[in-house]
Order: structure tokens, then C-alpha cells, then sequence
């Protein structure tokens, strides 16, 4: 078996990383960035209409 050069990295951690200011190289890692960033936003969202409806049914 072939011993590659790959690290893991937890989720976390990576989007911590993206976090800071970077100078991208490629456009591949800013739209990488920009996809996170509106998939967190939408889970908050889904987060916050839960809670609401809660309240509304409750």
C-alpha cells in the first residue's frame, strides 16, 4: 500500500483555519470557503425557525 502525504484535519479546526485572513491562491478554496459559511448560516436558521415553531406549537 501506497503512503501518501495526506493529513486529516477535524471540521472544526479547518473552518477555524478559513477563518483567518488568507491570501488565496486559488478560487477553488475561496468559493470552498464561501459554501461553508452559507451552509453554517442556513443550519443556524433551521435552528432559530425550530425554535420559534416550538413556540408557536407549544
Amino acid at each position: 500500500m501506497k503512503n501518501n502525504d495526506y493529513q486529516t484535519v477535524p471540521v472544526y479546526d479547518y473552518i477555524k483555519l478559513l477563518d483567518k485572513e488568507v491570501k488565496y491562491v486559488d478560487n477553488d478554496t475561496k468559493e470552498l470557503k464561501a459554501s461553508i459559511s452559507r451552509y453554517m448560516l442556513n443550519a443556524r436558521r433551521a435552528q432559530t425557525n425550530a425554535k420559534i415553531l416550538e413556540s408557536l406549537l407549544g
